[in-house]
């Protein structure tokens, strides 16, 4: 089982000690505000994968340094890797640190407009905290689905307020997880036969409907 060694402290990421310490206040700020997690998992991102390594390993290291957990933090950074080794050391650092701060404090919720002749809806799903992530779909019969967007890392309170991101002249309201998706799965099946693929940021959620991209 891959695990992350422990480096020494960084002094690329951390130029302060203790919790007053800038990257204590960093890590602190991944676990509650989205923004500062959104902008720290974009930043990975852009790396290489040797490159990504080494900032887990600076992330676990500065929060033992700090006596805060890493895990809200890893938990950002884990859900932009496509690395499976670094992804598997992200996962067992978590699980070391025994998931501190990642209890979900959010619920999966539906808002749905419209039906299947023409229709929006909005998924959100709990990841850790008050974060969310958050699919939206608007589709017509005779065109399919003609707007996609996908939110990986939101406050559930701000979570909602993606129904403006879909057209205008839709009126969303919340309705039971299975309705959802006994209204999008027809969608979703006709969409992937036309098109060949879901629409983006749809196959994070397409264990709900039993939908797997097609293989290459």
């Amino acid at each position: 089982m891959s695990t992350i060694p422990k480096p020494p402290r960084s002094t690329l990421l951390s130029s302060g000690r203790g919790k007053a310490g800038p990257f204590g206040a960093l890590l602190a700020g991944a676990a509650k505000d989205p923004a500062v997690a959104r902008g720290l998992a974009l930043a990975y991102g852009s790396l290489d994968v040797e490159a990504r390594g080494k900032i887990v390993q600076a992330v676990v290291a500065d929060a033992r340094a700090e006596g805060i957990s890493a895990s809200a933090a890893l938990a950002s950074l884990l859900a932009v890797e496509d690395d499976a080794d670094v992804a598997r050391a992200i996962a067992n650092a978590i699980s070391e640190e025994g998931g501190a701060g990642l209890a979900s404090t959010a619920g999966p919720r539906a808002l749905v407009a419209g039906d299947e002749e023409r229709g929006g809806i909005l998924l959100i799903r709990p990841l850790h905290g008050t974060f969310v992530e958050v699919m939206g779909l608007a589709w017509k019969r005779d065109g399919g689905v003609t707007h996609a967007i996908f939110d990986p890392l939101v406050h559930d309170e701000a979570a909602s307020g993606h129904t403006a991101r879909l057209p205008d002249g839709l009126k969303f309201e919340e309705v039971p997880m299975s309705y959802a998706i006994d209204l999008l799965a027809p969608v979703l099946w006709a969409h992937r036969r036309a098109n060949g693929a879901l629409p983006p940021g749809a196959e994070r959620f397409a264990d709900l409907f039993s939908i797997a991209q097609p293989l290459d």
